[in-house]
């Protein structure tokens, strides 16, 4: 059993907590920030239908956007238009896509085959290599890097942009942060699992607050990409292992020694 402290946003995090407690570990799940649909943003089946004659290529940025555009395993993935290719940037999202119903052969899936996995590694990758004359959508957040659309629409691609969610902070739990206090006073272990530099920083505020960062400096810090592995280091966490995004590499991360 593995005490675990997940960082990732609501709510997709509730329901890997629920699946690491059925694996036997103690999971805390520690969202700072929540996703939310922006209110001009459209309804699922709204931007699935208005794809096909539109776009060539639809790239979702994040696992949180997958659920967000496509509304889960009821939503109208069924109606995918086959003619449309989606792009992801890691194994996170690709596992969204089939919880949403969408998998290879009958959809063209592209994603980058190694770590890191990232928008430059994206572009790295064909077709958006050489994307002249493709359509492209892409479904992103409020924030977020828009450099490598640039570099798209440099290439010879014809991009639009869905901003369709939003990050806002949520305040923590009192039991979730009294819960940690118990671990830290117990001198108990523990692993933080973080997906992004702002959880970094978010969770870096929270402990701060708390009187709790120096017992959590001291534990075990996944990290899913390597600027959110330095990012740590540089705040002091002295045990920072990176592993691939993705629930079986989080999986291995977590019940490792």
């Amino acid at each position: 059993m593995t005490r675990v402290v997940l960082t990732q946003p609501a709510p997709r995090v509730d329901r890997l907590a629920a699946r690491l407690r059925e694996r036997g570990h103690e999971a805390i799940a520690l969202p700072l920030r929540q996703l939310v649909r922006c209110a001009d943003a459209p309804e699922p089946a709204a931007l699935v239908d208005a794809l096909n004659g539109r776009y060539d290529w639809v790239i979702f940025v994040s696992p949180g956007a997958i659920a967000l555009g496509l509304g889960g395993a009821h939503g109208p993935a069924r109606r995918w238009p086959d003619s449309v290719g989606i792009a992801v940037v890691g194994p996170g999202s690709r596992q969204a896509l089939a919880e949403a119903g969408l998998a290879s052969p009958r959809i063209r899936i592209v994603a980058p085959e190694r770590a890191p996995y990232d928008a430059d590694a994206l572009l790295a990758s064909a077709p958006f290599s050489v994307p002249s004359g493709l359509a492209v959508l892409v479904v992103h957040g409020e924030q977020g890097r828009s450099d490598w659309l640039d570099e798209l629409r440099a290439r010879g691609a014809r991009v639009d942009r869905l901003v369709l969610y939003r990050s806002e902070p949520v305040p923590p739990a009192t039991a979730t942060v009294e819960l940690l206090r118990g671990w830290a006073t117990g001198g108990a272990p523990a692993t933080f699992v973080f997906t992004s530099v702002d959880g970094v920083r978010d969770c870096a505020r929270l402990l701060a607050t708390q009187s709790l960062a120096r017992w959590a400096c001291g534990q075990r810090a996944l990290a899913v990409h390597p600027r959110i592995a330095a990012a740590l280091s540089e705040l002091g966490w002295q045990a920072v292992r990176l592993i691939e995004p993705g629930e079986p590499a989080l999986l291995a991360g977590i019940e490792s020694p």
